[in-house]
């Protein structure tokens, strides 16, 4: 960053600013919704959604917007108003100016910048994706600033919505689910102020509130916000509204994870009449219901009775998605489970090997995804006493992790765990497979270090 001056009184910086309003308006009013949000670096891309800037098709091409927000910058770098890094393409506010632009503002004007500030950082926000997460993580700190604006000096908008539900779910995505929970419930009291209690969108950031509370382990909080959302559907939506369906099996998982196995079921039961009754037997989210059915009813030991929504819900997601897609092959996984479990073992291979070979042909063969199938079915011949072909499977799968993670990374969790244990087991007996039993331990203590 470039260094500023020695310290200068808040009078002689809005004389600066002043010179910067009648020189480039637009650099004094980047440095007013800097001054709203923290301290911390911002893009220069901020710059450019000053009026709608980035709306401009003369700054689709790159190098017109470098140098449309370089015109922006030059006079706030040339007076010391904020520290720049062209090379990051970055720029901070110094502390003295930040303090400065803040005390000269009442609460009228403190809240109009505060709301151009939210709205120019949604603009600068991506999408919550977990490839953008490098950005989005640069830019927690204005999305925590834009969280307090929002409620003083009072900023809820669309733009606030939208800057607290992508980078919400984004931390979702990265396993912060406190986090998440934190900006998603501060995402929808801005949405409940902007558009009132009775909204469907209310409905669905309740829906997704659950969501992110399982995943963290809060089912207290998870229960309760499926609930909540059910209660808001049926008070805006007419009987047997297919959105209700979602809801209905996210609250069954819930219930199944709290030991409440018959609530479960009445609720995934609950989901599958809300889609026959509107007309929606046929999509995505009857596969997900007959999905999670088939494996609590084998949980309760009805697997007979699982196994037949099992391969329903194979033929519904195959008729969707095809044959080779990775929603297919969790179906094709399932039917196998249930297989294996009523002791139909020729059946139960046949899928657990469709399903790699579909997602050998998805992702390739050195994928994670690939590698967990292997060692799933390497676990099945194991137990059908099949060991050479077991461990065959196990190498593969593991290469298949050694070649996404690299050779020096050590491997860890469930799949290795049952490796070790076939491995340990083959080392210590006459099998003929006791030397590559052993080669293969050596050479996983080599990796653990």
């Amino acid at each position: 960053m470039t260094e500023t001056s020695d310290a200068r009184t808040h009078g002689a910086i809005l004389d600066l600013v002043r010179e910067v309003e009648r020189e480039a308006p637009g650099g004094a009013e980047t440095l007013y919704m800097a001054a709203m949000l923290a301290d911390s670096p911002l893009p220069y891309d901020f710059v450019l959604s000053v009026d709608g800037t980035p709306h401009n098709p003369a700054l689709v091409n790159p190098a017109a917007a470098f140098f449309a927000a370089t015109a922006i910058m030059d006079p706030l770098v040339n007076r010391g108003l904020v520290e720049a890094d062209a090379d990051e393409q970055a720029f901070a506010l110094p502390g003295d100016v930040r303090a400065a632009l803040r005390a000269g503002l009442d609460r009228e004007q403190t809240a109009e910048w505060a709301g151009r500030a939210v709205y120019a950082l949604n603009l600068s926000l991506p999408d919550a994706d977990p490839q953008n997460w490098p950005l989005t993580e640069w830019l927690l700190p204005h999305v925590l600033a834009c969280r307090d604006l929002a409620v003083d000096p009072g900023v809820p908008t669309a733009a606030a919505n939208r800057v607290l539900h992508q980078a919400g779910f984004s931390l979702h995505f990265q396993g912060r689910h406190r986090e998440a929970a934190e900006l998603l419930e501060a995402a929808m009291a801005v949405d409940v102020a902007v558009k009132g209690g009775h909204h469907p969108d209310i409905a669905a950031d309740l829906e997704g509130l659950a969501t992110v509370y399982r995943a963290g382990g809060d089912l207290v909080r998870a229960e309760a916000a499926f609930r909540a959302c059910l209660d808001l559907q049926g008070e805006i939506f007419t009987a047997n509204h297919p959105a209700t369906a979602p809801v209905l099996n996210g609250l069954a998982l819930v219930l199944w994870e709290r030991g409440d196995a018959a609530g479960a079921e009445a609720a995934l039961d609950g989901c599958l009449d809300v889609l026959r009754a509107a007309g929606e037997e046929r999509g995505p989210a009857r596969a997900a219901c007959l999905h999670d059915k088939a494996l609590l009813l084998d949980a309760l030991d009805r697997s007979a009775e699982g196994l037949r929504l099992a391969q329903d819900c194979l033929a519904l997601t195959t008729d969707l998605y095809g044959g080779h897609h990775p929603e297919t092959a969790a179906a094709h996984d399932l039917v196998g489970r249930l297989c294996r479990g009523l002791g139909r073992d020729d059946e139960a291979e046949t899928h657990f090997r469709a399903g790699v070979d579909v997602r050998s042909r998805v992702f390739g063969q050195d994928h994670p995804e690939t590698g967990r199938a292997l060692c799933d079915l390497a676990l099945f011949l194991d137990e059908r006493r099949r060991e050479a072909e077991a461990l065959d499977c196990f190498e593969r799968g593991f290469e298949a992790w050694e070649e996404w993670l690299g050779p020096d990374r050590p491997l860890s969790g469930e799949a290795l765990d049952h490796l070790i244990a076939f491995l340990e087991r083959t080392a210590s007996s006459a099998s003929p497979l006791r030397e590559r039993a052993l080669a293969r331990l050596k050479r996983i203590v080599e990796q653990a270090g």
